[in-house]
């Protein structure tokens, strides 16, 4: 049996060429010291944070107006002998900061733990798209968009899966939920991908 008519081997050529000269980079992106991969890194990795400037951490409150900060907030002052910030309201004591010489963040590796629990797909996903190019029904561009949308989607879902190590019960009283890792929804809905040429 003779088939004619099929010569795509250039075409081929051209999509497995422009894969060779490509990547797709996964995750977070911004500058080095950005305060969402400063986050990132923070959970994904751990870390101790310390002051930079003065001697404590202050750390809000449920009771502290999101995104304000101790320089934000008017009347705020510290009572002799205690680790807290209050602002005083109509003669009672709120507590809008706790203060603390360190913070330990444990590792919560949402990224290592998508890419392991996902391998498998994604090797199968780059095989088929393998395929698809070969018989001209994909472009190498198309699987890395594929691939990366694919990536994004599973960081995501495991950034709200892991629930260990659970959040101190001060950060749950002020997120108002358990879930280490979503509070403003920002790991989730900032993930992302990018297409290199390399």
């Amino acid at each position: 049996m003779k088939i004619e008519g099929y010569n795509h081997i250039p075409e081929i050529t051209k999509e497995l060429d422009y894969l060779n000269k490509h990547q797709v980079a996964i995750g977070y992106f911004g500058e080095n010291e950005s305060r969402l991969l400063t986050i990132v890194g923070a959970n994904e990795f751990g870390a101790t944070i310390k002051p930079k400037n003065g001697k404590w951490l202050w750390i809000p409150t449920k009771e502290c107006p999101r995104g304000k900060g101790p320089k934000d907030i008017q009347g705020l002052f510290i009572p002799k002998g205690h680790r807290v910030a209050c602002v005083n309201n109509n003669g009672k004591l709120v507590a809008y900061f706790y203060l603390s010489k360190l913070v330990h963040i444990p590792a919560r590796p949402f990224i290592r733990q998508a890419y392991m629990n996902n391998k498998a797909k994604y090797t199968k996903l780059v095989r088929h798209g393998l395929t698809q190019i070969f018989l001209g029904r994909l472009t190498g561009e198309q699987l890395l968009n594929r691939l990366g949308l694919v990536c994004t989607a599973d960081i995501a879902k495991a950034s709200i899966r892991l629930k260990h190590p659970a959040n101190r019960p001060v950060t749950i009283e002020r997120k108002g939920s358990d879930n280490p890792l979503v509070d403003t929804g920002e790991l989730q809905r900032k993930v992302t991908y990018k297409i290199l040429h390399v």
